[in-house]
């Protein structure tokens, strides 16, 4: 049988098509890989969106704020208890219930005639409840951080989930456990990143530097 000898040229030629071939290939391949990144990409950016558009952060939309009451005979019964205070306005500001004394966590305000509770900012109505010592509890959310709550109140004109203006009428002025002196109550309480606020001093508070 007789064996032929390939060309000087085959060989070389043979190994310049196999390195392009090559060469293509993992071009091809990293257009592949590229554009499933990019997929990738875009999917997570979309969902990212989509996931705050769900679940939206409410901005404070009022300049000030204003009390939660707007009758004139309303007085404090008990301060904010606060740990930077003197003694004696500390005392003044425990609440004893049942052989217990407790730091008052709001201001409850009292008056000789029943009045209506008003927002004290713009809000979504989050929650309502009664509690055994407190009585009917309600808590309106302004934003992420900030929500107020309207404690020992009556007659509420709100349901959970609806908006409400500041100044709307929400509730009655109503009764707890904590003062047998006097009926028409309000417990009011302010939060801001789950911190308790001094009501009397919130009034006063910048509400730009208070949610920034």
């Amino acid at each position: 049988m007789k064996v032929r000898k390939l060309k000087k040229f085959v060989l070389p030629t043979i190994y310049t098509i196999a390195i392009t071939s090559v060469f293509v290939s993992i071009v091809l391949i990293g257009k592949t890989l590229n554009s499933y990144v990019k997929e990738d990409i875009n999917s997570y950016v979309v969902n990212a969106l989509l996931d705050e558009e769900a679940t939206p952060v409410m901005n404070l939309t009022n300049d000030k704020v204003v009390k939660p009451f707007t009758a004139q005979d309303v007085v404090i019964s008990k301060n904010f208890y606060e740990n930077e205070a003197d003694e004696e306005t500390q005392q003044k500001s425990l609440i004893y219930y049942e052989n217990t004394y407790m730091q008052n966590s709001g201001v409850l305000y009292t008056a000789e005639n029943p009045y209506d509770i008003v927002a004290v900012l713009d809000g979504k109505v989050a929650e309502i409840k009664e509690d055994e010592i407190l009585g009917n509890v309600l808590v309106i959310e302004h934003n992420s951080d900030l929500k107020t709550t309207y404690q020992s109140i009556s007659d509420i004109k709100v349901k959970v989930g609806d908006e409400v203006k500041q100044g709307d009428i929400i509730a009655t002025s109503g009764e707890n456990k904590l003062n047998d002196a006097n009926k028409n109550c309000l417990l009011f309480e302010v939060y801001n990143k789950g911190q308790l606020i001094n009501p009397e001093k919130f009034y006063e508070m910048d509400l730009k530097a208070l949610s920034e």
